[in-house]
């Protein structure tokens, strides 16, 4: 993708930060340590599939997504949790199954704070064919359902593990995400 890489803790740590408010394409990032949390509570051993996740410079593409506005996207959905935002319940879930239900948003927080999102400008219009393009075969997207057909994703039967756990999540009525 080559976009521009950010650190989504300092998204909410520096209110004047900005992102452009433009429509892009975006992929969240994890250091190993988090991609393990999220392949135990799905009983997937990482070592199994590591070499099908895309990897840079020591971090793992964990979701792809798109956006009409990068800004109102990235930093008030899924870093600011304002509105309800798929990576968040996805996120949520896999925490609700390790630490249980207190203090989970603030459990989320401080997980995604650890992620790093790469961002690029794509035309409103093109939107749709660039996330598909981004999203792909070739590597597993984790929280990527939809459009990941992975094959790793059936072997391991990550897509019904990952519906579990989000029906898990909203059983708790933990909403607000």
């Amino acid at each position: 993708m080559n976009g521009k890489m950010i650190e989504a803790k300092k998204l909410r740590e520096y209110a004047e930060l900005t992102i452009e408010s433009k429509p892009g394409i975006y992929k969240w990032w994890a250091e190993k340590a988090e991609l393990k949390i999220i392949f135990d509570m799905l009983g997937v051993p990482l070592k199994d599939i590591e070499c099908g996740i895309e990897q840079n410079n020591g971090l793992y593409c964990i979701y792809v997504g798109q956006a009409n506005s990068l800004e109102d996207r990235l930093k008030g959905n899924h870093v600011n949790g304002r509105e309800k935002s798929t990576l968040r319940k996805s996120i949520g879930s896999v925490l609700l199954r390790k630490y249980g239900s207190k203090d989970i948003e603030k459990k989320i927080n401080v997980f995604i704070d650890k992620l790093n999102i790469e961002y690029k400008l794509v035309s409103q219009d093109k939107l749709d064919d660039a996330e598909k393009i981004e999203i792909g075969t070739q590597y597993l997207r984790v929280f990527n359902g939809t459009h990941n057909k992975h094959p790793i994703r059936t072997e391991y039967g990550i897509t019904r593990k990952l519906t579990d756990l989000r029906k898990e999540f909203e059983k708790n009525n933990i909403n607000s995400l």
